[in-house]
């Protein structure tokens, strides 16, 4: 698997990668960090990839683009397969999705294995949750291995996608006040002016100030790898649709997912149980505190997280 470096940690410790290849893009490099010292690690990069002659590689985009050809260019392996329409001299094999067909982006990535007659369905997604990290954040933070856990994402980087501060401390009141229980708050870190990543540090400052008093722990994750450990101490996420709601579903987790502009046919949670919550105006912002108690409560019962008789 070839990634770059802010997204690999995905498929770090995945039994089902034998071996990752990480780049770095330049603007992701750290403050200070050498542009050619990237620059000749991508060309060392290149010369490893082409040294083990792949056989096949597939494009991972629901639609291949030219930048991701420029790599094809200079890895040069032997059969290519990707998703789209139009077809490239350096595509072996173009499979085109069946057009005005809703369908999620797993199944879409799916098609890739046409050329292998493969009839199967997709299957679940799966992630690794580094083991010490996660024992190292159970150890830093009084997270309850006993009562149910319910994890609440405050962070979208889509306007349309944020549900308020005073919307997830209403919510997180309401769980508290309804059954015991452990809530555990995360966000992406960083400033909001950020611009490479901008995070929501201040959020998460006034979360916990209209939290007071509740049975609520902030885990900062400074890293990828740290929010996917935070995940996985969650028994149940609710979170807005995004790269954390994809990976708390990687790890099995229950969501209620909260959708804006995003079309909930294509990027629902995949494979695990869920409630997906949508406004016509396609805006968290217009879904009520009630609408979404009410779905975590009825998800929660569902998979046996809380007694069926709890209100």
């Amino acid at each position: 698997m070839l990634a770059n470096s802010y997204n690999a940690a995905v498929l770090e410790g995945n039994s089902h990668v034998n071996k990752l290849y990480i780049y770095q893009k330049t603007h992701h490099r750290e403050k200070n960090a050498s542009v050619m010292k990237i620059v000749f690690r991508r060309i060392a990069l290149v010369l490893a990839l082409r040294k083990n002659k792949y056989d096949v590689v597939f494009i991972a985009k629901g639609c291949w683009d030219k930048r991701v050809m420029r790599w094809i260019s200079l890895i040069k392996p032997g059969r290519v397969i990707a998703l789209g329409k139009e077809k490239h001299p350096l595509i072996s094999d173009l499979v085109t999705p069946p057009e005005n067909c809703a369908m999620s982006i797993v199944t879409r990535f799916h098609y890739l294995m046409k050329p292998f007659a493969a009839h199967s369905q997709p299957g679940p997604l799966a992630i690794a949750a580094d083991p010490y990290q996660v024992s190292s954040l159970r150890k830093k933070h009084p997270i309850s291995d006993t009562l149910p856990v319910f994890g609440l994402n405050i962070s979208s980087r889509k306007v349309r996608q944020r549900w308020s501060v005073e919307n997830f401390a209403e919510l997180a009141k309401r769980l508290a006040a309804t059954l015991p229980c452990q809530l555990v708050l995360l966000w992406s870190p960083g400033a909001e002016d950020n611009p490479c990543h901008p995070g929501d540090d201040e959020k998460a400052r006034k979360m916990l100030a209209l939290c007071q008093g509740l049975p609520i722990t902030a885990v900062p994750t400074s890293e990828l790898k740290n929010m996917i450990a935070a995940t996985q101490l969650c028994d149940f996420v609710v979170c807005s649709d995004g790269g954390a709601m994809h990976i708390a579903a990687a790890l099995q987790k229950p969501i209620v997912a909260l959708f804006g502009n995003s079309d909930p046919v294509c990027w629902a949670p995949w494979g695990v149980p869920h409630e997906i919550l949508q406004t016509p105006d396609e805006n968290v912002m217009s879904l009520s505190v009630d609408a979404v108690f009410e779905k975590t409560m009825h998800l929660a019962r569902a998979v046996n997280l809380v007694n069926s008789n709890v209100a």
